[in-house]
């Protein structure tokens, strides 16, 4: 009679069982490989090499070294990139996670329509961008914006405010769009993360003596944060790669006052016709965004993404 080992060995899946398991299981990603290779790591892979060559299509190709990247990086129209980026970015997603936190709780109620209303909210993120940027123009828009014309009308103003042609009005117009195309997606994912909170836990809360307030700072907040910083990171790299609405809208002006890294990478390549310069702040982008993402996940508490225990 076959003792207890014998049997496991006989059990056991030999090296052949599970060279072919793992062969089939890499022939049955192969083709999501092959289409992430063709569209992600080529064009990487590609604009890292351009970022070395003097590209353009009015010379002939050769080598530059690192001259593409100290000519954009000692350019003041990169620094004030930068800077336009940044501000862009450090004030549209705080706004848009704490506006999709907001949004998540008041349809995580009961209410007459919320379900039309779900169904509803996701229409400016779906709408293109540069389609926004062309609508949010029209809205503002210096000599026949309706803003200027429903507030002249009301008597709240003597003459059209130069929406887009004053930096500092054009700059929070552009976060404004820019956060209306993006707060839906924020809140209907979180309000996914809070969906999934077990019912009994506010139920315990409320015995406990807990109110509104109290029981989403200590169940909801603690049971969607994970959610909340994948929102937030997703923001973060939105903000900072963030071009078509830009474009749409205010071309990067008035000036250069809203002028972000991926306007100037356009107007590096196709109005100064300097592929390689274009190339490589593509790469600087790309490696600062990296960068950022990387800190940001260190600096996050170990059981961010850990499902909380009741």
């Amino acid at each position: 009679m076959a003792t207890a080992p014998t049997l496991a060995r006989a059990h056991t899946p030999g090296p052949r069982v599970r060279l072919g398991t793992t062969a089939t299981g890499y022939l049955m990603i192969a083709g999501v490989l092959v289409i992430v290779a063709l569209f992600t790591i080529y064009p990487y892979a590609y604009a890292l090499w351009a970022s070395f060559q003097n590209l353009s299509p009015i010379m002939p190709a050769s080598f530059a070294g690192l001259k593409n990247y100290s000519g954009v990086l000692s350019s003041s129209y990169f620094v004030n990139a930068v800077r336009t980026t940044l501000t862009f970015t450090a004030i549209s997603v705080p706004i848009i996670v704490l506006l999709g936190i907001g949004v998540a709780a008041l349809l995580n109620q009961r209410f007459f329509g919320a379900t039309v209303l779900k169904a509803f909210i996701l229409l400016p993120w779906a709408i293109p961008a540069a389609i926004t940027g062309i609508v949010w123009k029209g809205l503002f828009d210096n000599s026949w914006g309706a803003v200027n014309a429903v507030l002249y009308q009301l008597g709240l103003i003597d003459a059209y405010i130069p929406w887009l042609t004053t930096a500092g009005l054009a700059m929070g117009i552009a976060i404004l769009a820019h956060t209306w195309t993006q707060f839906p997606l924020a809140a209907v994912l979180t309000l996914a993360s809070m969906q999934a909170i077990p019912q009994e836990l506010y139920e315990s809360a409320a015995i406990d003596g807990a109110g509104t307030w109290q029981r989403f700072r200590h169940v909801t907040m603690p049971a969607i944060k994970g959610m909340v910083l994948v929102v937030a990171l997703y923001q973060v790299l939105i903000g900072l790669t963030a071009f078509d609405l830009i474009y749409s809208m205010t071309g990067g002006g008035p000036g250069t006052s809203t002028t972000v890294i991926g306007y100037f990478i356009w107007s590096e390549t196709f109005k100064m016709l300097s592929f390689g310069r274009g190339a490589a702040l593509a790469v600087i982008l790309a490696a600062t965004a990296l960068v950022i993402i990387f800190a940001m996940l260190r600096a996050l508490p170990r059981d961010a993404f850990l499902e909380q225990k009741s």
